[in-house]
C-alpha cells in the first residue's frame, strides 16, 4: 500500500472518530457550553449534599428531556452549609411555569449520574419563566429509593418489627417451657428424686417411656398362650353376639315392615269409610235441604190462607173453637187424673151407682185385693 493512501484512510479514520465523538458527545450532554448557544439559563436554589449531581447532568420537564447542568454554585462561599445552586441550561423551546417545583435526584446507591426533575401539578397556569437568566426554581433533594418505598411501607416494616419483637418477647416463656417439656427424664430419675424429697414434674420423655413399658406388657400378655385363647374365645363370642344381632335386626326390620302395610291399609280402610261417611251426610243433609225447602213451601201456603191450616190460622172462628176444644179436653185430662187418684187410693174400680145389687161392682187393682173381697 502506497504511504499516500495510507494517509488518506488514517485521516478519514480520524475524521469519522471525530465525528463519532461529537455525535456522543451531544448524546450524552458532555458538549461544552460554547456549542450550546441556543439556551437559557435557570438557577435551582436551596439543595443541600448534591451527590451524583454535576456538569451535564440532565433536566427533564414531566420526564421529557428540555436541558443539561451546566454548573453548580455556592449560594455563599464562605457559607457552604447554606447550600448549593444549580444553573441549567433549557432549551429555548421549551418554556417552564413558574409555579413548577425542581427536585433533584442523585446517583443512585453511588453509581451513575443523577438528574433533576421539573414538576408541573396538573391544572398549574403560572406564567412561563422569564428566559434572560434570572429564572429561578425552589429545589428539594430527593432520593430514589425514597421514591419507591414510601413513609407507608416504611411505618408498616417498622410495626411489622415491633410484632416481631413483641412476639419474640411472647415467645420467650413458650421456649422455655417447650425445653423442659423435651428435657430428658426418664422415670428412674423420678422415683429416686421423689424418694429423695424432691420434686420433679414428668415431661414427654417420661410419657414416651412409660407408653413403651405399656406395649412392652401389652407384647408379653398377648405372647401367652392361654391369654391368645382367651381373645380368641372373646372374638368368638363377638362374632357370634354381631351375628345374632344382624339376625334380630333384619326380624325387627321385617315386623316393622308388616307394622307399617297393616297402618297403611287401616288408614286406606278408613279413608273408604269416611268417604262412605260423607257421601251418606252429603246425602242426609240434600234430603235436609229438600225437607227445609218443602217445609218454607208448606208455611208459605199456610201464611197464604191456603189449606186446613191456613183456614185455621185465618179464620177466628176455627181458632175459637180450636182454643174451646183445648181448654175442654184439659178439663177432661184434669177429671181423669182426679177419678185415676181416687181408684188407686181405694185400691178398685167402682162400676154403676146403686148402693147394692148387680149394677154395682167393685173391681180390685191387683189379685191381693180381689182375693180379699
Amino acid at each position: 500500500m502506497k504511504e499516500t493512501t495510507r494517509n488518506l484512510l488514517v485521516g478519514l479514520f480520524v475524521v469519522l472518530s471525530l465525528a463519532a465523538l461529537a455525535v456522543l458527545m451531544v448524546w450524552f450532554g458532555e458538549t461544552p457550553s460554547w456549542l450550546r448557544t441556543s439556551e437559557w439559563d435557570l438557577r435551582i436554589a436551596g439543595v443541600h449534599e448534591l451527590g451524583g449531581i454535576g456538569e451535564g447532568s440532565p433536566v427533564n420537564l414531566s420526564g421529557v428531556e428540555i436541558g443539561r447542568v451546566k454548573h453548580l454554585e455556592f449560594v455563599d462561599k464562605k457559607r457552604p452549609d447554606r447550600g448549593v445552586d444549580i444553573i441549567a441550561g433549557i432549551q429555548r423551546q421549551y418554556c417552564v411555569p413558574s409555579g413548577a417545583t425542581a427536585r433533584v435526584y442523585g446517583a443512585t446507591l453511588g453509581f451513575g449520574t443523577g438528574r433533576v426533575e421539573i414538576i408541573v401539578e396538573r391544572g398549574l397556569r403560572g406564567e412561563p419563566l422569564p428566559q434572560d437568566g434570572t429564572a429561578s426554581l425552589r429545589g428539594e433533594m430527593r432520593s430514589v429509593i425514597g421514591e419507591l418505598i414510601s413513609k407507608d411501607m416504611v411505618a408498616s416494616l417498622e410495626r411489622t418489627i415491633n410484632h416481631i419483637g413483641n412476639l419474640t418477647a411472647e415467645w420467650t416463656p413458650v421456649g422455655t417451657n417447650l425445653a423442659q417439656l423435651l428435657e430428658q427424664r426418664s422415670i428412674a430419675d423420678i422415683n429416686t428424686l421423689g424418694e429423695q424429697g424432691q420434686t420433679i414434674v414428668p415431661n414427654l420423655s417420661t410419657a414416651i417411656e412409660r407408653v413403651d413399658r405399656l406395649a412392652a406388657n401389652l407384647n408379653t400378655l398377648l405372647g401367652d398362650e392361654h391369654v391368645q385363647e382367651d381373645v380368641k374365645a372373646v372374638v368368638k363370642d363377638l362374632h357370634d353376639t354381631s351375628t345374632e344381632l344382624k339376625q334380630l335386626v333384619q326380624f325387627w326390620r321385617g315386623e316393622t315392615q308388616k307394622i307399617t302395610e297393616n297402618v297403611n291399609t287401616g288408614i286406606d280402610r278408613t279413608e273408604e269409610n269416611l268417604e262412605d261417611s260423607f257421601a251418606q251426610l252429603t246425602e242426609i243433609l240434600e234430603q235436609l235441604d229438600d225437607t227445609a225447602r218443602s217445609l218454607a213451601v208448606v208455611l208459605q201456603h199456610v201464611e197464604n190462607g191456603e189449606g186446613t191450616a191456613g183456614l185455621l190460622i185465618r179464620d177466628d172462628r176455627l181458632y175459637e173453637a180450636a182454643v174451646l176444644t183445648l181448654e175442654r179436653s184439659a178439663d177432661v185430662l184434669l177429671n181423669l187424673q182426679i177419678i185415676t187418684g181416687k181408684m188407686r187410693d181405694d185400691g178398685y174400680i167402682t162400676v154403676g151407682k146403686a148402693p147394692t145389687g148387680l149394677l154395682k161392682a167393685r173391681f180390685p187393682l191387683d189379685e191381693t185385693q180381689n182375693k180379699t173381697d
